[in-house]
């Protein structure tokens, strides 16, 4: 029979093993997102846009980003879209967001039927940055 003191400290041992196993599994590196009040700013300079109402949703159920951008007449709606899409991309995950021009709303759809799954972001927008600097973006729909 063996004794509780001698039973506990090789579960003790048992227990060292596995975490020292464990720290010693190789990581990768955390994504760092560019921060949201800098993608939020960059959002106010687009041109066109005269304001918006985005922020990150930490819901149960629809966490990510959400808001309206609302932009002059003269503005092209799908160009805002599309740059605005691709500055979150940068940030932290989930999208859900539309531009708003004269009384009309622009949803990620009208870009692109897929969108705003992330698999469809990547593929349009390329992968997410991992530094947390905000990077210059050249959407499709800006140049049609």
């Amino acid at each position: 029979m063996t004794s509780r003191p001698t039973r506990t400290a090789a579960a003790l041992l048992v227990g060292a093993v596995l975490l020292t196993g464990c720290s010693l599994t190789p990581r990768e590196p955390r994504r760092v997102p560019v921060p949201d009040e800098e993608i939020f700013e960059a959002v106010s300079q687009i041109p066109g846009v005269e304001s918006h109402t985005l922020s990150y949703n930490t819901n149960f159920g629809s966490t990510g980003y959400g808001g309206r951008i609302t932009v002059s007449e003269d503005a092209d709606p799908y160009c805002v879209l599309d740059t605005t899409l691709a500055l979150l991309w940068q940030g932290r995950g989930g999208v859900s967001v539309s531009v708003y021009q004269g009384g009309q709303f622009t949803n990620p759809q009208a870009l692109d039927p897929d969108l705003p799954l992330a698999t469809a972001i990547q593929e349009r927008y390329g992968p997410r940055t991992d530094d947390g600097i905000l990077r210059e973006v050249d959407p499709p729909a800006c140049h049609d």
